[in-house]
């Protein structure tokens, strides 16, 4: 399974890495980007690889260079059609009602998840995705 973290927070990237790594049901590749446009640059440089894409997206929205609005457009006018058919999730400490609605204009985003976020909530994560795929 992979697992794509699109985030600045170096801090949360180490914690996010480390419950990934500790997953017990899986093992779990992680892409770790520090933002949209280094996450744009590697999914046009892999578009005709469809294999490599992310199973699971999260993504942050405030971000330096491209944040997280900027990537899902791209994504979507660009036709990457792995946003459609895989999990994303918005990843933020903002709890602005902006941010919130913004995210009901994405209709495959899958959760907006604010930050702190537990160890548990990233494994309950995973383990519906897999159950999803073992129980479609």
């Amino acid at each position: 399974m992979r697992v794509t973290l699109v985030e600045d927070n170096a801090i949360f990237c180490f914690l996010f890495e480390k419950f990934l790594e500790d997953y017990p049901s899986k093992k779990i590749e992680i892409q770790l980007f520090s933002d949209g446009k280094k996450a744009w640059d590697h999914f046009v440089s892999i578009k005709n690889e469809p294999n490599l894409f992310p199973d699971i997206l999260f993504l942050d929205i405030n971000m330096p260079i491209m944040n997280g609005w900027e990537l899902l457009e791209n994504l979507l006018v660009n036709d990457f059609d792995f946003i459609r058919e895989n999990p994303i999730y918005i990843v933020s400490s903002s709890k602005s009602s902006l941010d919130t609605s913004k995210c009901e204009e994405y209709s495959f985003i899958t959760d907006y998840i604010t930050k702190p976020i537990q160890r548990e909530g990233i494994y309950k994560i995973l383990d519906e995705y897999l159950n999803q795929k073992l129980n479609p």
